[in-house]
């Protein structure tokens, strides 16, 4: 438990710096924090615990889901906001992605460890 809360609140305090660095703002607005949350998701339960963790997914397979759902993200989100689509929120998205994976594999760790104590 130690560990996931350790990496919530690096991640977290990683997260505002980076956004506070590369976006120049602290808060994201409600339509980029639905990008963010997806990214999140995506790398949580395809990387983190499908395939770190569970082993359900081969590496390419997942690799392909996440690019197909990121690239269809980002090809919305630059017809829809044409200014968004620079460096900067690519790398937010990277870090979006890794976070999530460190905190699904962390989870499902912590989740099985639980279940077999008990």
């Amino acid at each position: 438990m130690k560990t996931l809360v350790f990496s919530f609140i690096v991640g977290i305090v990683l997260l505002y710096f980076l956004n506070v660095a590369l976006l120049k703002t602290p808060i994201l607005d409600l339509h980029w924090s639905i990008h963010a949350a997806l990214r999140f998701l995506i790398g949580f339960i395809l990387l983190g615990v499908s395939f770190f963790y569970a082993h359900a997914l081969k590496f390419k397979t997942a690799v392909y889901i996440t690019a197909c759902i990121v690239a269809t993200d980002y090809i919305y989100d630059y017809y829809s906001h044409p200014n968004r689509f620079n460096l900067e929120i690519i790398l937010h998205g990277m870090f979006m992605m890794i976070w999530g994976a460190v905190l699904g594999y962390l989870t499902a760790k912590y989740i099985k460890d639980r279940l077999m104590r008990s």
